[in-house]
Protein backbone atom coordinates (compact mmCIF):
# COMPACT_ATOMS: atom_id res chain seq x y z
CA UNK A 1 0.00 0.00 0.00
CA UNK A 2 1.36 3.70 0.13
CA UNK A 3 2.21 5.29 3.01
CA UNK A 4 1.64 8.92 3.58
CA UNK A 5 4.40 11.16 5.57
CA UNK A 6 3.53 13.70 8.04
CA UNK A 7 2.82 16.17 5.44
CA UNK A 8 0.62 14.31 3.27
CA UNK A 9 -1.97 13.81 6.17
CA UNK A 10 -1.97 17.64 7.07
CA UNK A 11 -2.80 17.95 3.72
CA UNK A 12 -5.56 16.05 3.50
CA UNK A 13 -6.51 17.58 6.95
CA UNK A 14 -6.73 20.72 6.29
CA UNK A 15 -8.78 19.66 2.74
CA UNK A 16 -11.04 17.58 4.82
CA UNK A 17 -11.72 20.61 7.22
CA UNK A 18 -12.55 23.12 4.52
CA UNK A 19 -14.40 20.87 2.66
CA UNK A 20 -16.63 19.65 5.55
CA UNK A 21 -16.05 22.18 8.38
CA UNK A 22 -15.23 22.16 11.53
CA UNK A 23 -18.99 21.03 12.66
CA UNK A 24 -18.94 17.66 10.79
CA UNK A 25 -15.41 16.78 10.84
CA UNK A 26 -16.05 14.60 13.74
CA UNK A 27 -18.64 12.55 12.60
CA UNK A 28 -17.38 12.47 9.13
CA UNK A 29 -14.52 11.10 10.44
CA UNK A 30 -15.93 8.49 12.61
CA UNK A 31 -18.06 7.52 9.60
CA UNK A 32 -14.64 7.11 7.64
CA UNK A 33 -13.32 5.17 10.02
CA UNK A 34 -15.87 2.66 10.38
CA UNK A 35 -16.31 2.59 6.93
CA UNK A 36 -12.45 1.66 6.74
CA UNK A 37 -12.96 -1.35 9.02
CA UNK A 38 -16.20 -2.65 7.27
CA UNK A 39 -14.05 -2.91 4.05
CA UNK A 40 -10.91 -4.20 6.13
CA UNK A 41 -13.28 -6.89 7.59
CA UNK A 42 -14.71 -7.96 4.21
CA UNK A 43 -11.70 -8.40 2.52
CA UNK A 44 -10.08 -10.68 5.46
CA UNK A 45 -13.37 -12.62 4.89
CA UNK A 46 -12.71 -12.71 1.38
CA UNK A 47 -9.09 -13.97 1.83
CA UNK A 48 -10.20 -16.47 4.42
CA UNK A 49 -12.53 -17.57 2.23
CA UNK A 50 -10.24 -17.64 -0.78
CA UNK A 51 -7.48 -19.85 1.35
CA UNK A 52 -10.44 -21.87 2.43
CA UNK A 53 -11.54 -22.82 -1.42
CA UNK A 54 -7.92 -23.67 -1.96
CA UNK A 55 -7.23 -25.96 0.68
CA UNK A 56 -10.42 -27.90 -0.03
CA UNK A 57 -9.19 -27.67 -3.82
CA UNK A 58 -6.02 -28.92 -2.59
CA UNK A 59 -7.82 -32.26 -0.81
CA UNK A 60 -9.94 -33.08 -3.21
CA UNK A 61 -6.64 -34.04 -5.19
CA UNK A 62 -4.93 -35.40 -2.95
CA UNK A 63 -7.87 -37.39 -2.09
CA UNK A 64 -7.91 -38.33 -5.82
CA UNK A 65 -4.60 -39.40 -5.82
CA UNK A 66 -4.81 -41.61 -2.88
CA UNK A 67 -7.81 -43.45 -4.34
CA UNK A 68 -5.75 -43.72 -7.69
CA UNK A 69 -3.08 -45.54 -5.99
CA UNK A 70 -4.98 -47.42 -3.88
CA UNK A 71 -6.50 -48.71 -7.27
CA UNK A 72 -3.40 -49.56 -8.56
CA UNK A 73 -2.40 -51.39 -5.49
CA UNK A 74 -5.77 -53.56 -5.27
CA UNK A 75 -4.91 -54.24 -9.19
CA UNK A 76 -1.40 -55.33 -8.34
CA UNK A 77 -2.58 -57.27 -5.47
CA UNK A 78 -5.16 -59.40 -7.54
CA UNK A 79 -2.75 -59.71 -10.10
CA UNK A 80 -0.42 -61.40 -7.61
CA UNK A 81 -2.94 -63.49 -6.24
CA UNK A 82 -4.22 -64.62 -10.18
CA UNK A 83 -0.41 -64.97 -10.73
CA UNK A 84 -0.23 -67.34 -7.71
CA UNK A 85 -3.27 -69.43 -8.64
CA UNK A 86 -6.90 -69.22 -6.43
CA UNK A 87 -5.80 -72.43 -4.18
CA UNK A 88 -2.28 -70.38 -3.15
CA UNK A 89 -0.07 -72.39 -4.51
CA UNK A 90 3.04 -70.93 -6.34
CA UNK A 91 2.65 -71.19 -10.41
CA UNK A 92 4.04 -73.86 -12.17
CA UNK A 93 6.86 -72.77 -13.68
CA UNK A 94 10.52 -73.27 -13.78
CA UNK A 95 12.03 -73.87 -10.02
CA UNK A 96 15.50 -72.02 -8.69
CA UNK A 97 17.79 -74.68 -9.89
CA UNK A 98 19.96 -75.55 -6.75
CA UNK A 99 24.24 -75.93 -7.38
CA UNK A 100 25.22 -78.92 -7.87
CA UNK A 101 27.40 -79.04 -4.56
CA UNK A 102 24.91 -77.89 -2.10
CA UNK A 103 23.93 -81.03 0.43
CA UNK A 104 20.33 -82.42 -0.44
CA UNK A 105 17.59 -80.84 1.62
CA UNK A 106 15.52 -82.98 3.69
CA UNK A 107 12.56 -84.44 3.51
CA UNK A 108 9.63 -83.82 5.51
CA UNK A 109 9.06 -86.29 7.84
CA UNK A 110 6.61 -86.19 11.15
CA UNK A 111 8.58 -85.84 14.39
CA UNK A 112 9.32 -88.60 16.45
CA UNK A 113 10.89 -87.97 19.89
CA UNK A 114 14.47 -89.77 19.73
CA UNK A 115 16.19 -91.81 22.64
CA UNK A 116 17.27 -90.45 25.72
CA UNK A 117 14.93 -87.28 25.59
CA UNK A 118 13.04 -85.81 28.50
CA UNK A 119 9.67 -87.50 27.77
CA UNK A 120 11.43 -90.98 28.11
CA UNK A 121 12.50 -90.04 31.83
CA UNK A 122 9.10 -88.42 32.99
CA UNK A 123 7.49 -90.88 33.38
CA UNK A 124 8.77 -94.16 35.44
CA UNK A 125 7.84 -97.71 34.01
CA UNK A 126 5.63 -99.37 35.90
Amino acid sequence: MTSFGLMELLLIGVVLLVAVGPERLPKVTRDVGRLYGRMRRAADDLRRALVLEADRADEEDRLRELRRKRAEAEKARKAAAEAKGEDGAAPAGPQPQRPPDAPPEPSPSPEEPSEGTADDDAIPPG
